[in-house]
């Protein structure tokens, strides 16, 4: 079992299984939303491979350096500002073309693949299509621009699903039920890992306000100050935030749907333009959207 993260073991059985069946291939996709332990499955992998008794047993050598940090056959790539550039890739790329130091297996993961952009995609498709002897490339997926169809067909893939509730419950202890009262949570924020992290930085209860402002706000039809003050760095989880608040108000009273899918539509739209700017007057982009709900709800009374 993974510890702490026992939802991960089915995951892990199936990645087993693949082992020891002899259908291990040279490159893998974790995919799967935040906060679910990609991270943590990538690195029980990776140490299952690079022990020298091949399960990942704590003691030989290539345990003991992984677990100080310092084991030279591990490399990692992940990154810089919103993207992992060609660079960076090429550098990757150079490194695995050598021998392993331990005499074993030699282990990539590039954490957040899916900021791979076009050109350090394609630097990394050769190694893809001809990987060196040993080499193995774990890919750890979250949510954002999907990798090139290219990357992915020569990639096998694991899914890392959502948790159940009580498993999330389990995790997060006995402040669950004020998380989980709300059942959107783990989809705006990620899984327990990332829920827990959410609690005890504070972050949760400063988004519950929010939650709170959009409410005020598409009720009055004015941005409640709250939302008025938010930079680009949050714009994102605001607006999720407010995609899920209207999908659980359509969930309460279905009949909203007819008219605020468009909202949905649009709010979901604004994300994934926001990702990609920067510099936006987002008290005006934030306002234009309470407009349009305004509009449609008028539209659909």
């Amino acid at each position: 079992m993974i510890e702490p993260f026992p939802w991960l073991e089915p995951v892990a059985q199936q990645w087993r299984q693949q082992r020891q069946q002899g259908r291990l291939g040279h490159a893998l996709i974790l995919q799967g939303p935040e906060g679910v332990g990609k991270g943590a499955l990538a690195e029980w992998i990776t140490q299952q491979l690079l022990c020298e008794q091949g399960n990942g047993c704590g003691y030989c050598k290539g345990c003991q350096l992984l677990a100080a940090g310092h084991h030279p056959d591990r490399y990692a790539l992940a990154p810089d500002g919103q993207q992992i550039k060609v660079d960076a890739v090429r550098q990757l790329i150079n490194q695995l073309t050598g021998t392993a130091h331990q005499g074993g297996a030699r282990v990539a993961v590039l954490t957040d693949a899916q900021r791979l952009n076009q050109a350090s995609a394609n630097a990394l498709l050769k190694t893809l299509e001809e990987p060196p002897a040993g080499v193995h490339l774990v890919l750890v997926v979250g949510p954002g621009q999907p990798l090139l169809p290219t990357i992915v067909s020569r990639c096998q893939r694991l899914i890392v699903p959502m948790p159940k509730d009580e498993q999330i419950a389990a995790f997060i202890g006995h402040q669950s039920k004020s998380v989980l009262d709300w059942p959107y949570w783990p989809r705006v924020l990620g899984g327990p890992i990332a829920l827990k992290a959410a609690m005890e930085s504070g972050q949760l209860e400063q988004l519950n306000t929010v939650r709170a402002a959009w409410c005020r706000s598409l009720q009055s039809g004015l941005l409640a100050p709250e939302l008025s003050q938010a930079d680009n760095e949050r714009a994102s989880i605001l607006l999720k935030v407010l995609y899920f608040e209207l999908l659980s108000q359509c969930e309460r009273d279905p009949a909203r749907m007819t008219w605020c899918y468009p909202v949905l539509k649009r709010v979901a739209e604004t994300q994934r333009w926001l990702d990609r700017q920067s510099g936006i007057n987002l008290t005006a982009t934030f306002q234009q959207l309470i407009v349009e709900y305004q509009d449609c709800a008028q539209e659909g009374a």
